[in-house]
């Protein structure tokens, strides 16, 4: 860099005011060597005047070519590196079969590429290879291109804009690259005169007085509370970087402040947050809970602005934090839209595929742990709500976030065992994905029996694997023996989301029908493996149930991120004691489902006139009728068949916690019991007197359910 600055041509940029009068926001007249003011006032003058070099020896042009010469370095060390295997004969010839492809056929190459990715996939799960799918960065996007300004504005064109041609032209026939070059130099010469700039009418712009529903702490308050979040919710889910957002938060309180909208909301929403978490310890939370609202009111204010503007990084943060945050009250609209714009503003920059060009390694890693945020938010509310996801599962190729992060953000520390959270709460939602496709979407209704069967296989197979991924003693399980601890609370949150996929699978016989199942040509060992997973699914409903008293001591907003799954659980129950009342975890089983009804009516008594009220009369009524099941099954238990009792319950033996292999003890007669359309529990099932049908969702039934803060093939999500 020294051998660049006698080449360079200074030119001096005279400062118009003072650096007293700048500070002080007063008119200077520029008077030299003592401007007026300060002649007037006795204060000390001086101009800082500024030295412009050479546009193209500029520093950032400079680092610029430090970090294109230093990727390109990487890329050599890393194909040096690479040993002839098996693997790398496949990716060489699946990557010739592609550029062959696109030679031919150009407007099917994005499709081709899926393909050939798709299969190289397939062939490194069977080899194994599962790290380097995961978090290699080899599956760099480059037909995508990224605009960026200085002040960290983006725009991101795909692959089906036509902007991107240059870059995913293949060379041509001539063995020459002009062509191609060419067209690089049109883009990046037009991207460099454009400066991202914001069209919005004057008369639709605000000022900023009108953002300030309540004035920000002084600079040590606020640092504080920037503390506390940083240690506390951003540890488990790092929504921010802790070095970026500290700069902001010294721009802020500086001379020149920003006046982005989108830092301006991103700090006041951390600031939210960590007012609510004092909310939550404190013995008078009401004046810690209003400055929490009041500091959201001011990232309310610039929302439309947000959604105006040129987006950039912070702006996704923020919009994502507003959903995090409506995520523990009783409006999940909030929580919906704020998700749904949060993701569509992520694809308006890219984040959605693996653009790495000209980033260093801390921001690549912070905007791969923005897009697993906002997938994991997008996931959970589609899984518990049963609406169509924002993000597509065939059109992203983020990697997962780095399971050793140098800032060590996203990892928890529980019982001196170290998780990280942040990664397993993506591969879950991943698995949520996987189930919401082959059980809840309108093309499933029309599959064949056995794909459906498969399916549902599969998907518990992906669950015991992301299970058995994660330390022994932090799996999920009925009970925790665990010191209490801040982290806990997510840990918690995190187990009652699998137990709650799992005990989705018992839907399994309503998309299978009872006319197919019934029918002669049934290979009697798949009917065995609906029965089993049936059960299993039943005791992740009682897993789920039983970490319910844990949510008394996590504050009363974490009650509002965990009700779905409580609730959803105590139906199984229900449903289950309704269709075999003799069982022998049946008062077991409604006790749950009473002290599950207690806990709504808790939650409807505090915050009146919300959806719980609905959910509330649902699970009473069916409370309601399991115990009058139960009622009747003891009153004719003499007339009951021998064959029918305490202890063949659904014909499989039963065990306080489901195993991958459960032990089956008679699955010709849970067989018989689910499928007979003579017997009694046929007859208990299609009952008239529901108004739900019997392998029942909350999904299908009503959609004002708030999730919380987290597979197609030759994804990331081929790791399950």
């Amino acid at each position: 860099m020294n051998q660049l600055q006698p080449s360079r041509v200074e030119k001096i940029r005279c400062a118009k005011a003072c650096t007293t009068c700048r500070r002080k926001k007063v008119k200077c007249d520029g008077k030299r060597p003592v401007c007026s003011t300060c002649h007037t006032f006795g204060l000390p003058c001086a101009f800082q005047d500024v030295f412009e070099g050479d546009q193209r020896s500029s520093r950032a042009y400079v680092e610029g070519l430090e970090q294109r010469l230093k990727r390109m370095e990487d890329d050599l060390k890393r194909r040096d590196q690479l040993q002839e295997s098996p693997q790398e004969v496949l990716e060489d010839r699946l990557s010739s079969e592609y550029s062959r492809g696109t030679s031919r056929k150009a407007p099917d190459s994005h499709r081709s590429g899926n393909v050939a990715s798709d299969r190289l996939s397939e062939e490194r799960v069977r080899l194994g290879d599962e790290d380097a799918l995961l978090d290699g960065d080899d599956d760099v996007d480059q037909p995508s291109y990224v605009i960026q300004s200085r002040d960290g504005r983006m725009r991101f064109y795909g692959a089906s804009s036509g902007f991107n041609a240059p870059y995913s032209e293949p060379v041509g026939q001539n063995g020459t690259r002009a062509s191609r070059a060419d067209g690089e130099t049109a883009v990046q010469r037009s991207a460099s005169r454009w400066p991202l700039t914001n069209w919005i009418p004057r008369v639709l712009q605000d000022p900023f007085e009108k953002r300030t529903t309540q004035t920000l702490p002084s600079k040590k308050a606020t640092l504080t509370l920037v503390d506390e979040f940083l240690n506390t919710f951003n540890q488990a889910i790092p929504l921010v970087d802790d070095r970026s957002f500290m700069k902001l938060v010294e721009r802020q309180f500086s001379w020149n402040p920003d006046e982005n909208p989108s830092s301006w909301a991103l700090l006041n929403v951390i600031l939210g947050f960590s007012y609510r978490e004092r909310a939550q310890t404190a013995p008078d939370e009401s004046y810690d809970w209003k400055m929490s609202l009041a500091h959201i009111k001011n990232a309310l204010n610039v929302v439309v602005e947000l959604f105006m503007r040129n987006a950039d990084l912070s702006a996704v943060q923020a919009l994502l934090g507003l959903a995090l945050y409506f995520q523990g009250t009783p409006n999940a609209q909030a929580l919906f839209m704020f998700s749904a714009a949060a993701i569509r503003l992520s694809h308006s920059i890219g984040l959605h595929r693996n653009t790495i060009a000209g980033m260093d390694a801390s921001e690549t890693e912070q905007r791969r742990r923005i897009f697993w945020i906002a997938f994991v938010l997008d996931a959970d509310i589609s899984f518990r709500v049963g609406r169509p996801p924002v993000q597509e599962m065939e059109d992203f190729n983020t990697p997962l976030p780095a399971s050793l992060p140098s800032d060590r953000r996203g990892i928890i520390c529980l019982a001196g065992i170290e998780i990280n959270f942040l990664r397993l709460a993506a591969q879950l939602a991943l698995v949520q994905r996987r189930v919401y496709r082959h059980f809840q979407t309108a093309a499933t209704d029309q599959q064949p029996r056995e794909r459906t069967i498969r399916s549902a296989i599969d998907c518990e197979e992906a669950l015991f694997t992301w299970r058995d991924s994660i330390p022994e003693e932090l799996r999920p399980r009925k009970s925790f023996n665990l010191e209490p601890n801040y982290f806990l609370q997510h840990l918690v949150r995190m187990h009652v989301a699998y137990h709650s996929c799992c005990a989705n699978l018992r839907q399994l016989p309503r998309k299978t029908s009872f006319t197919d199942v019934t029918s002669q040509n049934n290979n009697e060992k798949v009917d065995i493996d609906i029965a089993k997973i049936c059960h299993r699914s039943l005791e992740s409903a009682r897993s789920a149930v039983a970490l319910l008293p844990y949510t008394r001591s996590f504050g009363s907003n974490y009650k509002w991120n965990v009700l779905y799954f409580f609730a959803t659980a105590s139906v199984a129950l229900a449903l289950g004691i309704t269709s075999h009342p003799a069982h022998e975890l049946v008062n077991d089983d409604l006790r749950m489902v009473r002290d599950t009804v207690a806990f709504l009516t808790n939650i409807s008594s505090e915050e009146p006139s919300t959806y719980v009220d609905f959910i509330l009369g649902v699970c009473s009524d069916l409370e309601t009728s399991a115990r009058r099941a139960i009622r009747n099954s003891r009153r004719d238990m003499p007339e009951r068949p021998a064959s029918r009792t305490n202890g063949d319950y659904r014909g499989i033996n039963t065990e306080s916690v489901p195993q991958r292999e459960p032990t089956n003890t008679g699955g010709d007669n849970l067989l018989q019991q689910v499928i007979d359309p003579e017997g009694d529990s046929m007859v208990d099932l299609m009952n008239p007197q529901w108004s739900i049908p019997p392998f029942w969702s909350w999904q299908d039934t009503y959609s004002g359910i708030l999730p919380s803060p987290g597979i197609n093939e030759g994804r990331p999500e081929d790791f399950i």
